[in-house]
């Protein structure tokens, strides 16, 4: 390339404005043609851009400016603009025609029959199409609009010379009304890609609502499978439970007390058999004794294992009136009191404090020598007091002492009934008291905190 500063480009003359180049006498005639082409070309230039501005208004302003714009340009009698059935489905407008008074209309019918039936044969075969001026008694303008080698629609226009009309329409026209049909498919292929795109965030919002929802009745139908299937399992779980209770109680019916109660029957005929100063004589007592405390608690296990559903539907004050009932036929009147607004407890730890109670009860029908025993339950805010006092001649000292040495492992193997109440009351987090009763004889009370700290567990 040679190098140093570009040449600078030949003035422009007159002569290259206007195309004029001869000095010959007829030089006006051919700068007249050359004006008028000059003045038509600024006309046009004018046009399309007085059209374009609309653009940023929307397809809809753009399309009515266009055809507004070719009529003007042309001195067209009727001028359509029209997009192919199957052309841009989401677009809009897609006819609109303007009538010799100068009304935008989007009736198709309005169109006169000629003009509609050559605008829809030449869309039916739009691919065809190449801008086109058709002579006649009346001038016909066809331009295709073209979008990606594919024919959208067409921009029609027909002016009548004989009603001042257009008596010519050269390739300038031509190029104003393709850059005007040109710039409307485009435009409204934006607006069909718009309308399409926010027809797709309609559908996915739809869509991921109704996904939402599926979902939420998906988790609570979960949930709801989980719980059902957790209540068949507790139910089950229940069932096979309460069948080895029933089990067990008939065993211990059948087998264990008819067992007890023969050597118990065995232990009196050899007591009248020995003189009632022997060594073997008391030894005889002591196993009375021993048997007729095992009667006792083996009926008091079958009636707890025997009571079944029927006390996994009470709570705790409905289970403790069964206490009344079980020790009716004893020596001991038992009564029961609740006091306090019910608290809601574990179903386990309500057995364990139930079964605390039984024990007690049990320990003065059996070992105090008492005609009264009170079981007396409170509800407080701050958890559960459970107490059981009697008239008996049992010691509160006497009872510590047995506890501890149970802790210790230092018992004689008696009195494990003891040792499972201070067992169940450690399990609920609770205190357990032995003091003197106002009756006279010995109170166990057991304070239990809320909430429950254990399970109670069985």
């Amino acid at each position: 390339m040679p190098s140093g500063p570009l040449p600078e480009p030949p003035p422009v003359g007159i002569a290259d404005l206007t195309g004029i180049r001869s000095s010959k006498p007829s030089f006006y005639a051919e700068y007249r043609s050359a004006a008028e082409h000059l003045n038509r070309s600024l006309a046009s230039m004018e046009t399309i851009s007085s059209a374009l501005v609309a653009t940023g208004r929307g397809t809809e302003d753009l399309c009515r400016a266009v055809v507004s714009a070719t009529a003007e340009h042309l001195s067209a009698t009727w001028v359509v603009l029209a997009l192919a059935d199957r052309a841009l489905p989401e677009a809009a407008p897609r006819f609109l025609g303007r009538d010799p008074a100068g009304e935008l209309f989007v009736d198709r019918g309005r169109l006169p029959a000629a003009q509609r039936d050559r605008v829809w044969q030449l869309l039916r075969h739009g691919d065809e199409l190449r801008p086109v001026v058709e002579d006649g008694d009346q001038i016909t303008v066809l331009v295709p609009m073209v979008l990606e080698d594919h024919v959208q629609g067409v921009l029609a226009a027909w002016t009548f010379p004989s009603n001042g009309g257009r008596e010519l329409v050269d390739r300038t026209d031509l190029a104003v009304l393709s850059v005007l049909a040109n710039q409307t498919v485009v435009s409204l292929r934006a607006a069909d890609l718009l309308s399409h795109s926010e027809a797709l965030r309609r559908r996915t919002e739809r869509l991921y609502r109704e996904a939402a929802r599926q979902t939420a009745e998906l988790a609570r139908g979960n949930r709801e499978l989980r719980e059902a299937q957790d209540r068949l399992l507790a139910a089950n779980q229940q069932r096979a439970v309460d069948e080895e209770r029933r089990w067990l109680a008939r065993e211990l019916h059948d087998r264990v007390a008819q067992h007890v109660l023969s050597a118990g029957m065995a232990v009196e005929w050899c007591r009248s058999e020995v003189p009632a100063d022997s060594p073997v004589r008391a030894q005889l007592d002591r196993a009375k004794q021993l048997s007729q405390t095992a009667v006792e608690q083996l009926r008091s296990a079958i009636a707890t294992l025997s009571a079944g559903e029927e006390d996994s539907e009470r709570d705790l004050a409905g289970l403790l009136t069964r206490l009344e009932v079980l020790h009716s036929g004893a020596d001991v009147d038992v009564a029961v009191k609740v006091e306090g607004r019910p608290l809601v407890l574990p179903a386990a730890a309500e057995r364990s404090l139930f079964r605390i109670a039984s024990e007690c009860v049990f320990n003065t029908v059996v070992h105090s020598g008492a005609a009264h025993a009170v079981v007396r339950l409170v509800y407080q805010p701050q958890g559960v007091q459970l107490s059981v006092s009697d008239d008996g001649n049992g010691s509160p000292e006497v009872l510590r002492r047995v506890v501890r040495q149970q802790a210790t492992g230092s018992s004689d193997g008696y009195h494990r009934g003891l040792a499972n109440i201070a067992a169940r009351v450690g399990e609920l987090g609770g205190v357990l008291r032995f003091t003197r009763a106002r009756m006279g004889g010995v109170r166990v009370q057991v304070e239990v905190p809320v909430p429950i700290e254990g399970d109670g567990d069985d």
